[in-house]
């Protein structure tokens, strides 16, 4: 029976992190829909500004996640505590 239970723990749990995914893209769509319309020359790189973006809220939302544990942030961004350091030392 706990088995079951989990089961159905982890599929509304995975029910609720695929809203968010779609949530998260329509969200995104609308502002790259604005973002792209105030693009002014085609040497303006939106792209790259917005990654750039959402790596820092993502850095930013992961060290707070983790209490500012670099090795615990890392760990939930998916990249190596090296790397994460590199990046936060890149954004000042």
């Amino acid at each position: 029976m706990q088995a079951v239970r989990f089961y159905m723990v982890d599929r509304q749990k995975q029910s609720d992190i695929t809203k968010l995914y779609k949530t998260f893209e329509s969200q995104l769509e609308s502002l790259a829909e604005k973002l792209l319309s105030t693009k002014i020359n085609d040497d303006d790189n939106v792209l790259a500004g917005v990654q750039l973006s959402i790596e820092r809220v993502f850095i930013k939302a992961a060290l707070k996640t983790a209490n500012s544990n670099v090795s615990k942030a890392a760990k939930l961004l998916g990249m190596s505590r090296n790397t994460l350091i590199r990046k936060l030392k890149d954004a000042r």
